[in-house]
């Protein structure tokens, strides 16, 4: 049996549980950039931008925990590794998506008008 689709039958995209544990999609789960996703308002540079940025911290966080382990001010070693491979994996997942969006740019370039 088919079900109709109508308003009391959308689906909110909110209530999808995204597979993003590190936070990079929102922008670390700020209300804002999940505003704009939302509503539509924020631009797809935008979105870019604050994904790189959000890698970038990662990376920061990364290299100042295996700084503090080398310099002997630290001996948390387990959170020395969680956030090194937070920011493996962060920048892993902006690698496969620079180059779906390379492969699309020339998907959409090699069109025939």
């Amino acid at each position: 049996m088919a079900i109709p689709i109508g308003v009391e039958n959308a689906i909110n995209l909110n209530d999808i549980k995204e597979l993003n544990p590190n936070g990079i999609i929102n922008g670390g789960g700020s209300n804002s950039a999940a505003a704009n996703a939302g509503s539509g308002g924020g631009s797809f540079a935008d979105t870019l931008l604050n994904s790189i940025n959000k890698v970038n911290e990662l990376q920061n966080t990364a290299n100042s925990s295996a700084q503090a382990i080398a310099d002997g001010k630290s001996s948390n070693i387990h959170q020395a590794m969680i956030d090194m491979e937070k920011a493996n994996d962060s920048f892993e997942l902006m690698m496969q998506v620079r180059n779906k969006i390379i492969t699309a740019y020339n998907s959409i370039m090699n069109m025939q008008v």
